[in-house]
């Protein structure tokens, strides 16, 4: 801490203070160190101070719109809304509070936390047993239930209902205490289980209304309307042109989807669940088909033009009619922070979904890939097996449908085409926007049990035991590694052939989009001694086929212009230099970017950057840990730039955009 902010916090401890004076010193103090976070830390204590409490609060707030994981602001806040009596706000600030107060070791802090956030439950429930009944009425069957069902994954900050094994179908899923989307099984097979979690079987997520009746509009000839019944064998009685019709949905808390005429009705025997309807018909103007395909850890450094046929024949052979980019560079060094950059257009340092055990989501600010399709009028719909790619991480925004199960247990890559092909022909009618993820590279690094058709055509040597690091970023160099990784990425092409089958035969060229990519490459291909942010790491699979974009580019792009890209071929406005950091690059007719940025902020590491040209590769490493909240000092920092083959060069008005641009990156994470 420096001694003029040393200086503002001593006044504001003494028991006799000069509010003038404490103010004329913050605003010094912010015209010297304006992208200091402490400052809102310092104006939500002068505001306190004064008690202009609302004002503090919408500091508080802007604060953690920048960095959600300081702890103080967290705490200030819980302080400010319990003065307000707004008890339930006070509670989620203090629970929160509780939490990173373990990641930041303050016993105190989180022992008070603890006993502060009961106390605001106890008060509570004191205000409420005086309010008039139909205010009484409104918090406990709608906010209360939507605001504890937000607290099960800590209000964002912690979901582990996607890797464990707690029950999630039949119930509402809050992505926060405004947002819920009820939690329906995908084809449960009750035969088998009755289990309602995410690893067991698959779950299907989807905006509802409670209902035992629905007349469709007769706008549009045909409606699928998807319904899940809370009890077994529910009749659902449809009406046809030859009369009504009684249906039994055997199953319970699964949806079932129905073509129904439209001004038709819908009378079901029970309660149920019904989602948004859809209309069944193909929009002229609009792609009918967006397909994303998501492939966890392809380094394209593997892809050569030779090696790409080889490894992946099937793959090369469809993208050999659409535009295959040769040097796209992720944003971040693993899934959670580069995925995120991809559906937001925000480096890691901007959108802040970095921790690798404190959970957060997208800013509400920032349009997200789903929400732009959405809002064009396609259905849109997430098939992953992932568990950084799940709801609560903003990734349900503009999503119509979101299935998912945790890969490793059953949603792996063969699993997943079918599944997906099975989306694509059932909603054949409709200008539909699909995403996939397949996961499979990664039970390389994680040392899973891998297909026997992999297994088989592996050296033994190829499969002895090697120590290795904990988490598959840190990995090292490992040639056998690269064997298996070649093998898998040959077993995955099989089924991804059969899916570009399926697409070529169902549609027409100019019919649909295409995309191919990744998030990162892999640690044990970089040799040793090469460079952590190296592009065996960061240089990814980017691909697409629209029917008119072809051949091979070597412009540099980011995966922050996926959406710029996409929204491109699919003839969709993209909001531009309008927050986001996505740009549309050359190839696709934009002005492109000079530089690609990777970023790799990780609690307890050093922070790490990469700055990627047409010519030169820059790497920056400063040798300070990370503390919980992303936030580090600035110390001895080690520099090297080097050409496009890895040779180390001076050239020094280079360095210095590079450094320039990085120390504007982080200014907001210093401690100042």
């Amino acid at each position: 801490m420096n001694e003029k902010k040393k200086q503002i916090w001593k006044l504001f401890l003494k028991k006799e203070k000069s509010i003038n004076q404490i103010q004329d010193l913050i605003l010094n103090y912010e015209n010297e160190f304006p992208e200091d976070v402490d400052l809102y830390l310092m104006k939500m204590w002068f505001f306190s101070e004064e008690n202009k409490v609302q004002q503090a609060i919408e500091i508080g707030e802007e604060a953690l719109r920048k960095d959600p994981y300081l702890l103080e602001i967290h705490i200030k806040l819980a302080e400010a809304y319990e003065c307000q009596s707004k008890y339930m706000n006070a509670y989620k600030h203090y629970c929160i509070s509780k939490l990173l107060a373990s990641y930041a070791g303050d016993k105190k802090v989180h022992n008070d936390c603890e006993q502060a956030s009961k106390r605001a439950m106890e008060r509570m429930e004191q205000l409420i047993a005086y309010l008039p009944e139909e205010q009484k009425t409104f918090l406990i069957q709608d906010m209360i239930p939507a605001f504890l069902g937000y607290e099960k994954n800590q209000f964002g900050y912690k979901e582990k209902r996607f890797r464990s094994f707690d029950s999630m179908g039949g119930e509402y899923y809050y992505e926060n205490e405004e947002a819920k989307k009820y939690v329906g099984m995908y084809h449960e097979p009750i035969y088998i289980t009755t289990e309602k979690d995410a690893v067991h079987w698959r779950v299907e997520f989807q905006q509802v209304v409670e209902t035992t009746y629905l007349k469709l509009p007769d706008t549009v000839e045909k409606w699928i309307v998807p319904i899940a019944a809370e009890k077994e064998n529910t009749t659902q009685w449809i009406e046809t042109e030859n009369g009504n019709v009684p249906v039994i949905q055997h199953n319970d808390k699964s949806f079932y989807y129905y073509c129904v005429g439209g001004g038709r009705e819908i009378v079901s025997s029970g309660l149920c669940y019904v989602g948004r309807p859809i209309p069944v018909q193909n929009e002229g103007n609009k792609k009918k088909l967006v397909l994303n395909v998501f492939v966890d850890g392809l380094a394209q450094v593997l892809l050569t033009k030779d090696r790409f046929s080889q490894l992946m024949p099937n793959t090369a052979k469809y993208f050999d009619k659409g535009m295959v980019c040769k040097q796209t560079y992720s944003s971040g060094e693993w899934t959670y922070p580069s995925i995120a950059g991809f559906m937001s257009g925000l480096t890691t340092s901007h959108h802040m979904m970095f921790h690798n055990e404190i959970d957060w989501k997208l800013p509400e600010t920032s349009k997200t890939l789903l929400e732009y399709f959405h809002e064009e009028g396609y259905y849109t719909s997430v098939f992953s097996g992932d568990w950084r790619i799940i709801p609560s991480y903003g990734y349900a925004r503009g999503c119509d449908r979101f299935i998912y199960q945790l890969q490793h247990a059953g949603f792996s890559v063969e699993k997943m085409v079918g599944s997906v092909i099975n989306e694509i022909e059932a909603l054949k009618e409709v200008n539909q926007f699909v995403w996939m993820s397949l996961g499979d590279l990664h039970d390389i690094a994680d040392e899973m049990e891998l297909p026997t058709s992999v297994q088989t055509h592996l050296k033994i040597e190829d499969r002895a035991y090697r120590a290795g690091s904990k988490t598959s970023v840190k990995q090292k160099h490992d040639a056998a590694k690269q064997h298996q990784y070649e093998q898998m990425l040959q077993y995955m092409d099989r089924y991804l052939g059969m899916l570009f089958s399926y697409l070529e035969h169902t549609y027409k060229e100019n019919e649909i989009v295409v995309a191919l990519f990744s998030d990162h490459g892999q640690g044990y291909l970089i040799p040793e001694n090469g460079q952590f942010l190296g592009p065996e790491r960061t240089n990814v699979a980017f691909m697409f086929r629209d029917g008119q974009y072809k051949g091979e580019t070597g412009e540099v792009m980011s995966s922050l212009d996926y959406t710029a890209v996409m929204c491109k071929l699919a003839g969709i406005t993209y909001q531009e230099k309008q927050g986001a950091e996505g740009r549309t690059p050359r190839t696709f007719g934009g002005d492109g970017r000079r530089w690609a940025l990777t970023e790799s902020l990780h609690p307890n590491d050093f922070y790490r950057a990469a700055l990627v040209s047409e010519q030169y590769r820059f790497y920056f490493c400063n040798q300070m840990p990370v503390r919980y909240d992303g936030r580090f000092e600035l110390g001895d920092f080690t520099i090297c730039l080097t050409d496009k083959r890895g040779k180390e060069v001076h050239v020094e008005e280079v360095e210095q955009e590079c450094l320039n641009i990085i120390m504007n990156q982080i200014a907001h994470l210093l401690i100042y």
